[in-house]
């Protein structure tokens, strides 16, 4: 996809998962938890050049309309859009460079907690001639691929210095709805019937159903060439080798059961939501709005206590959603849903699973940065994300590899796990990623 010229404002509406995490967000913000964004982290080689970033990130914000936009929405059950202005400033996108060793894990804590005006902003940490370049994004304009593409596009523009700026659309509603009225509304009843069927299950989440204050917590667990390599062998081996979201996803299910084993606890089933991407492989648009949909898979205590039988009974729901047309059923309810006025979006989610909404968030984004090896004159050493979670349901597992090495970000709220129970949590993740014999579990 090539994005269109922009000349003038314009009304750019939200896709589905945009209205979602718009209620997502609010539902935070009744909790006092803040904003709901994300980080980015590239760890740069030599050689980095502050000087190309800071004019690739002019041209970047004068080249993107929604970098500078207004959320809006025109009337009680109107559509919310972004209304982007006439003119475009160069300072949409700010750069900060941090003191000398500051210390990243803990300033990253502090990014998550903390507001801010702008969608994107960049923060540079030295570390002798090694430079981290962290990404803070929000939520409601970027999902972690349209992280990506943003630094994508500013390491192209860092290579192309004589490059102008023009105003481009790099949007879109992402799983369009099918045509005519009556066709939209029927698209539902698949993704209706699906959640009458996970409507009657009691399951909870680690932070429990009251949104409540609490600060962002994350930990990063690396893994190496060797490691990942074991891992895909083990996810083959489980899932036929052609599709391995079923084990990752099991991996994490069990790592919250094993927190509520040392609890004392046993939902007696987990429910958590997969993000389905809408841009092709290696497409380098639209990069803004969540260009997604969700489909929500459902364990039972049993299956849970058995890697094998967990993956397994992932696979099947996955075939029979495809089969059904789930992924198409759900994008419509979700662009139905996004004229709901975000206080009632919030309610909606909360009202028929007691306030739990999920028992947690999972993802894996996948290979991270592919085709990228530099920006700004140093060379990519590793990435990754590390998103903040809401709590409900107060934690998350999130996946994504870079150059044959899995990274794993375990987050969560303060209070809705305690340091033992993350120590729990990444030994499970270690067991059913490496096989128990080659789980030492350690820091990094």
């Amino acid at each position: 996809m090539n994005p269109a010229p922009v000349n003038g404002p314009s009304k750019v509406p939200f896709t589905g998962c945009d209205a979602f995490f718009l209620a997502l967000e609010d539902l935070m913000a009744v909790g006092g938890q803040g904003r709901h964004v994300g980080l980015t982290i590239l760890e740069l080689g030599a050689g980095f050049d502050i000087s190309a970033l800071r004019d690739a990130v002019r041209r970047f914000s004068l080249s993107h309309p929604l970098l500078h936009a207004k959320l809006c929405r025109s009337w009680f059950l109107g559509v919310p859009f972004w209304r982007t202005p006439k003119t475009l400033l160069p300072d949409g996108v700010p750069i900060f460079e941090q003191p000398p060793n500051t210390d990243r894990d803990s300033f990253c804590e502090k990014l998550l907690g903390a507001g801010g005006r702008c969608f994107l902003e960049i923060h540079i940490l030295r570390f002798g001639d090694k430079t981290t370049l962290l990404a803070k994004w929000s939520h409601l304009l970027f999902d972690g691929r349209g992280a990506e593409l943003a630094l994508q596009e500013i390491a192209r523009l860092a290579r192309s210095p004589r490059e102008s700026s023009r105003g481009v659309a790099s949007w879109g509603i992402a799983f369009p709805p099918p045509p005519g009225l009556f066709a939209r509304w029927a698209g539902t009843r698949v993704f209706v019937r699906r959640h009458y069927e996970m409507k009657p299950s009691d399951f909870s989440s680690l932070g429990g159903p009251s949104p409540k204050c609490g600060a962002p917590g994350f930990r990063l667990l690396r893994f190496s060439t060797e490691e990942t390599a074991l891992m895909r062998e083990r996810a083959a081996r489980l899932t036929g080798g052609i599709f391995q979201m079923p084990f990752f996803f099991a991996a994490a299910a069990r790592a919250h059961a094993a927190v509520f084993k040392a609890r004392g606890q046993r939902p007696p089933c987990f429910v958590s939501p997969v993000p389905v991407q809408a841009r092709k492989p290696k497409a380098r648009h639209p990069i803004f709005q969540n260009q997604v949909t969700v489909l929500h898979f459902k364990l039972n205590a049993p299956d849970v206590d058995d890697l094998e039988k967990s993956t397994t009974a992932i696979h099947a729901q996955f075939e029979a959603a495809v089969r059904s047309g789930l992924e198409t059923s759900s994008a419509t309810m979700l662009w139905w849903m996004r004229r709901l006025p975000t206080a009632i979006y919030r309610r909606f989610l909360q009202k028929d699973t007691a306030g739990e909404i999920v028992s947690f968030f999972q993802s894996h984004t996948g290979d991270f940065l592919p085709g990228l090896s530099d920006i700004c004159g140093a060379h990519i050493t590793n990435g990754w994300h590390i998103p903040s979670v809401s709590q409900p349901p107060g934690s998350g597992i999130f996946f994504s590899e870079r150059d044959g090495r899995l990274s794993t970000t375990i987050s969560w709220r303060e209070k809705s796990l305690t340091a033992a129970e993350v120590d729990a949590m990444e030994f499970s993740l270690r067991c059913d990623l490496l096989g128990a014999a080659n789980s030492n579990t350690r820091r990094d």
